[in-house]
């Protein structure tokens, strides 16, 4: 999958000139590359503090480690060619480094998806309701707005029958047991996960903080942009992030999303006026920024635990 993504990034950026999409690039400077990787760092905190509050309140895991751990999280599923599965596996790894134990890294986990899910799902509304506004005759809005519509309602389905489903519907028990059976005993980390769901206080702050967090990649996309010397309104980038995280959400198999978020970019940028090679060129800036940080926090995670295996 790997090399047919790389196949079809390379294509798309050959079709729509390679030279355009490298100006673009190449306007951005040294300068404007930093301040795009320090934009990056309240996207990190926000969706951190929302990680934070799905752990139990007597946890012994910082708010600093809870957020170094996902950012962590970030850039295995950025950096290494896995699929994002493997960023939650180190995640919830870099968790336990942070102080939590390894139960309430892997039941957090678990509830922190489940609630950023709801949370994109909201951010994705939100991109529709702004390709509305600016593209009222798109022939996307209808189509997608119903896809959304069904995928609410599963939500809310299944948060009122949340205790019901798991207990019944076989293959999702065995999936989680699955993921729990990596970080110990299955029963406590089910009852860990129960009790951190019933703290309702916690989760609508989670949801916020998530929300807050997706809102903020649009800005971060706006940013980039008028970096790379190709302005657009925040509710146009809005649009542009929103459905790139749907495409990428359909096509999670895929490692590093490459060539999915590609070719996403070259469909939506003329539906907000945006062109194709400047897409493309802000793609191979968030992989260039993505590698930048996430490289060395994959290195120096690998560090401390070597460190930790060699004081054992």
């Amino acid at each position: 999958m790997l090399i047919v993504g790389l196949a079809i990034s390379v294509g798309l950026i050959v079709a729509v000139g390679a030279r355009e999409v490298a100006a673009g690039f190449l306007r951005l400077g040294a300068f404007g590359f930093v301040l795009f990787c320090l934009a990056h760092a309240p996207v990190v905190v926000l969706l951190g503090v929302g990680w934070r509050f799905c752990l139990p309140a007597a946890t012994r895991a910082r708010l600093p480690g809870v957020i170094a751990a996902r950012m962590l999280r970030d850039a295995a599923a950025e950096v290494l060619p896995l699929s994002e599965l493997g960023g939650f596996v180190i995640g919830a790894r870099a968790a336990v480094l942070a102080g939590a134990t390894s139960l309430e890294a892997a039941a957090s986990t678990l509830l922190d998806l489940t609630v950023e899910a709801v949370a994109q799902l909201a951010f994705i509304a939100c991109g529709l309701a702004a390709l509305r506004v600016l593209r009222p005759d798109a022939a996307l809005i209808r189509p997608a707005a119903v896809v959304l519509a069904a995928l609410i309602a599963l939500v809310v389905f299944a948060a009122l029958f949340a205790e019901r489903a798991i207990e019944f519907v076989a293959p999702a028990r065995a999936a989680i047991r699955r993921w729990f059976i990596l970080f110990g005993d299955t029963e406590k980390a089910f009852a860990v996960m129960a009790a951190a769901a019933r703290q309702r206080g916690a989760l609508a702050g989670s949801f916020l903080f998530h929300l807050a967090g997706w809102l903020a990649v649009a800005g971060e996309a706006w940013f980039g942009l008028r970096l790379l010397g190709a302005p657009i309104s925040y509710p146009a980038a809005l649009v542009l992030e929103s459905l790139l995280f749907a495409a990428r959400s359909l096509g999670f198999f895929a490692p590093n999303a490459v060539g999915v978020q590609e070719g996403a970019y070259a469909l939506i940028a003329p539906l907000i006026g945006l062109n194709v090679a400047d897409a493309l060129a802000l793609s191979l800036v968030k992989r260039a920024r993505d590698i930048v940080i996430g490289a060395p926090a994959l290195i120096l995670w690998q560090r401390i635990e070597a460190g930790r295996l060699w004081r054992r």
